[in-house]
């Protein structure tokens, strides 16, 4: 799927993290000291932030919202949709962004709207964001995406535990007829791998049952239930390294943008080792391919605008920013935009 826009754009964009630290050395006998050294020189990942017991990814939201509400000194009434993207919201119902709607005093006639979705969902909630900013006669969108993984994770599953992270960002979007600026999007999905990343039950094809809280191990000795996050490394890492690149040229040649005029590539902050060689397949300078793992881990779909506000002050004149989110589903999708004129704000911590 190939889509493309004129006249809508971001105008403004905040980040929010937990103050809580969660350093490699936390994760005590998960690893050996040379599995730890070889983990952080190949996924990147030296800290991550989570979130406290009490605190859900609506409360990161919320905070990143308001932050950006204030900054960018929005008028609540020009806020005619809001959309809250997460794999973990507060309730299976009702809608994260009913509650945020009245925690942001926003007006009521308003459309909010929920997605599901995981580390493309920056991408998919953005497109989506754009699809409806262009049938509004006026007024914004607020787009907010949010993750508390850290909730989902098993901490002796040394396939998930040390990867993740927790955060949020929002983003005002709006669309002018008047302007020439031109957005590029396209996605792709393979259902038929869609178990790579999961969590089993819990849901309504199977739902919580005694057995669902039975700590197990497979094969490796990684132990979890359940109800936390699974995930084949290594289906992930094959389906990232065939199909990313390939995505992004597409892209590039459906939209008539060279390769050489991208001034900066964002990808999902998946791992490092991952992002370095999609860097090398496409042929681009490393210094192009922007990298903060280290500080946040991957958080899923927060993962690029958390690297868009890391980078706030080599972005602001930049006006062909390409920007690539892969994972759960298995999904995937990139956009070509220009943030020349996007306010860009810089991290906060809740």
């Amino acid at each position: 799927m190939f889509q493309e826009f004129l006249g809508v754009e971001i105008e403004a964009i905040s980040a929010c993290v937990p103050k809580r630290k969660i350093l490699n050395n936390s994760f005590g006998e998960l690893l050996s000291p040379k599995e730890y050294r070889v983990f952080e020189k190949t996924v990147g990942i030296l800290e991550r932030r989570w979130a406290e017991e009490n605190v859900t990814a609506s409360d990161l939201g919320y905070a990143a919202a308001l932050d950006l509400i204030n900054k960018y000194e929005v008028n609540r009434e020009d806020v005619e949709c809001l959309i809250f993207l997460s794999q973990t919201p507060d309730y299976k119902i009702p809608f994260t962004s009913n509650i945020l709607q009245h925690r942001l005093e926003l007006k009521k006639e308003i459309l909010c709207l929920d997605i599901n979705a995981g580390c493309a969902g920056f991408i998919q909630g953005l497109s989506t964001a754009f699809s409806i900013a262009t049938s509004l006669k006026k007024g914004k969108i607020l787009f907010i995406v949010a993750e508390t993984l850290s909730k989902i994770l098993s901490i002796d599953d040394r396939s998930t535990a040390m990867l993740f992270g927790d955060g949020a960002a929002a983003v005002l979007i709006n669309s002018d007829e008047a302007k020439q600026n031109k957005a590029y999007f396209n996605f792709f999905s393979d259902g038929r791998n869609a178990d790579a990343i999961k969590i089993p039950d819990g849901g309504y094809r199977n739902g919580i049952t005694n057995k669902s809280l039975e700590i197990v191990s497979d094969e490796l000795g990684n132990k979890k239930n359940n109800l936390h996050l699974s995930m084949n490394g290594p289906k992930v890492f094959d389906f990232t390294l065939r199909e990313i690149s390939n995505s992004i040229t597409e892209l590039l040649n459906n939209a008539k943008v060279k390769k050489e005029d991208v001034n900066y590539f964002l990808l999902h902050q998946s791992n490092q080792f991952i992002i370095k060689q999609i860097a090398s397949q496409l042929q681009v300078d490393q210094e192009k391919m922007l990298i903060n793992i280290r500080d946040f881990g991957n958080t899923s779909g927060v993962s690029i605008p958390l690297l868009i506000c890391s980078n706030k002050e080599i972005l602001k004149d930049s006006k062909n920013i390409l920007l690539s989110g892969y994972g759960s589903g298995l999904n995937w999708g990139n956009l070509i935009i220009d943030l020349s004129n996007t306010e860009i704000f810089n991290i906060i911590e809740i």
